[in-house]
């Protein structure tokens, strides 16, 4: 029998390739939510104990009720707008008579429609929001901020609404009811692996998902922002301008510890204060980290003054602080 080589036959053939297609060929790697359970349940006792802060001092409308929010949309509401001629389609029911008994004509009473406030949420979890060099990513302190916000603007009776910046933009209607919004919390807590080489780059997700809400929203909602703003461009500012002409803006910059103080000693990969790249820094060389460190200190002041400068509230982030002192900050 030497030099036999024993070949299997079709049908045991076909069993074998159903076999290895089945088998991965890498091992696959899970990664954790962001957010457990537990924290959830943490987030929305935290939420449903907050005391007033210098943001909701700042809204425009303080919307703690029903119905306290008028919309310029005129409807079958319950404060009155304004008489017109009837049209076809009209509801009969608003007919003023005593209008018609006068001219002849038939009249409508319009109204303004009265509608729940609203709070939409951006969380930016794109490429270089997955960094972290000490206690969390950045991304998970986002996440955090970003579900605390959305629980007490619940308990404000706000309807929420969201636009989460991943792989693609993800946009969430606007939702009353906590199953509705069910969807936008799920997103908001899922892991965060690493992205990809070909898409672990600076894009145009944030332009577009400014210019969205801008184009989309009614005048009077809550905008609360959470990301590293690593990539703000002046046309974004121009449209954060527009928005909180309209609506009341707030903006969370989330930054890693190393962004703010670079470490005495050691090699880091730190991310380009210009871009989302990376860059391989050996702070035993003294010379050029103090480059890096002005370069570091001055972006991040800069975008501070850039967003308070278009009238958007700021507030600076440490992804390593607790979120209990974050939450009960003056923002």
């Amino acid at each position: 029998m030497l030099g036999f080589e024993w070949q299997p036959n079709t049908k045991f053939k076909s069993v074998l390739n159903r076999l290895r297609n089945s088998m991965p060929l890498t091992r696959h790697i899970r990664y954790p939510n962001l957010i457990s359970e537990l924290e959830l349940t943490a987030l929305r006792q935290l939420a449903a104990q907050a005391s007033p802060t210098q943001l909701d001092l700042n809204l425009e409308v303080h919307h703690c009720m029903l119905g306290e929010q008028l919309s310029p949309f005129a409807k079958s509401g319950f404060e009155f707008a304004e008489t017109r001629l009837y049209q076809y389609g009209d509801n009969i029911r608003f007919i003023n008579w005593r209008r018609y008994a006068n001219s002849g004509q038939l009249y409508i009473n319009t109204f303004h429609e009265e509608r729940r406030p609203q709070c939409w949420i951006l969380l930016d979890r794109r490429a270089s929001m997955r960094f972290g060099t000490r206690v969390r990513l950045k991304v998970a302190q986002a996440a955090n901020l970003a579900l605390y916000h959305l629980f007490k603007a619940q308990k404000q009776q706000f309807d929420i609404g969201g636009i989460i910046l991943d792989e693609h933009n993800h946009w969430y209607e606007a939702k009353s009811s906590s199953t509705s919004f069910q969807p936008l919390i799920e997103h908001m807590t899922s892991s965060c692996p690493p992205f990809p080489t070909e898409q672990d780059k600076a894009n145009d997700q944030f332009t577009k998902s400014l210019r969205l809400l801008k184009a989309r929203l009614a005048p009077g909602c809550l905008i609360i922002i959470l990301s590293d703003f690593i990539d703000l461009t002046q046309s974004d500012l121009s449209t954060l301008h527009a928005l909180a002409n309209q609506h009341t803006v707030s903006a969370l910059h989330i930054v890693d510890p190393v962004e703010k103080t670079l470490p005495g000693q050691g090699k880091f990969q730190i991310l380009n204060p210009e871009d989302d790249s990376v860059i391989d820094l050996n702070c035993a060389h003294s010379g050029l980290k103090k480059q890096y460190q002005e370069r570091l200190s001055s972006r991040l002041e800069e975008i501070e003054q850039q967003l308070k400068q278009n009238q958007v509230l700021y507030q600076q982030v440490d992804s390593s602080t607790e979120l209990i002192t974050s939450a009960e900050s003056n923002l």
